[in-house]
């Protein structure tokens, strides 16, 4: 079994996750002692799949799996396909400061949280931000959760305890069931500040509507899971 499973959803983003993925996995191979990198291709619109099938070949401990479209349809694929003692999920749009990996991992090998991961102190635009923040307090009232960067990955946690949330959202709203979940279990969970690069490219699949998706998901779920 190797230590840590990381796991990158990857859509429509074939001209970037080349060179993500070859930066992402130097910091890696740096941090722990095995891994393997999960690349879950979620139902791209361009040639994605083929991009990431080749550099499966070219990098050791990588494979690809794929997922409908869907943020939470990709983490979910990655997770039944992982087998590590850690997993680790976090998006691959070059928005993440790698340097944040190795300080999470050491947290993690400390025992004191059951789950590490960032919280985003910068934004790429005050419309993000503002949705951001929206979406974390409206998590915390009604849930009774700790005000979190609810969105914020890359998160760190045993696989073990990852196969306990039994998630089943496959959009963005899986990181809020993450969120109540992990808090109705008694987590403890550490945040670590994380300032956002500027995305190297593909678009963004976030946006005013992902609001009101997300006001449907905490119905849904408030009224059938609670």
């Amino acid at each position: 079994m190797v230590d840590l499973s990381l796991i990158l959803p990857v859509h429509n983003e074939a001209t970037i996750i080349g060179s993500v993925l070859r930066e992402t996995l130097r910091v890696i191979k740096k941090t722990v002692r095995s891994y393997e990198c999960i690349l879950v291709e979620n139902g791209s619109t361009d040639n994605t799949l083929e991009v990431v099938s080749g550099l499966a070949k070219r990098f050791e401990h990588t494979r690809v799996v794929t997922a409908p479209k869907g943020y939470g349809s990709a983490v979910l694929a990655g997770l039944t396909a992982a087998r590590g003692t850690y997993v680790c999920y976090m998006p691959s749009d070059g928005q993440i400061d790698l340097a944040v990996i190795p300080k999470l991992w050491r947290l993690m090998q400390t025992g004191d949280w059951d789950v590490v991961k960032v919280r985003r102190v910068t934004r790429e635009s005050w419309d993000r931000r503002v949705t951001s923040s929206l979406f974390s307090w409206i998590v915390s009232i009604l849930f009774h959760v700790p005000r979190l960067d609810v969105n914020g990955s890359p998160r760190i946690l045993r696989r073990g305890d990852m196969i306990k949330l039994r998630l089943h959202h496959t959009d963005s709203f899986i990181d809020t069931e993450f969120a109540v979940k992990g808090t109705a279990l008694g987590w403890n969970i550490k945040e670590i500040p994380m300032r956002t690069l500027p995305r190297r490219g593909g678009v963004s699949t976030r946006s005013w509507r992902t609001f009101w998706e997300f006001i449907k998901n905490i119905y849904m779920f408030r009224r059938y899971h609670l």
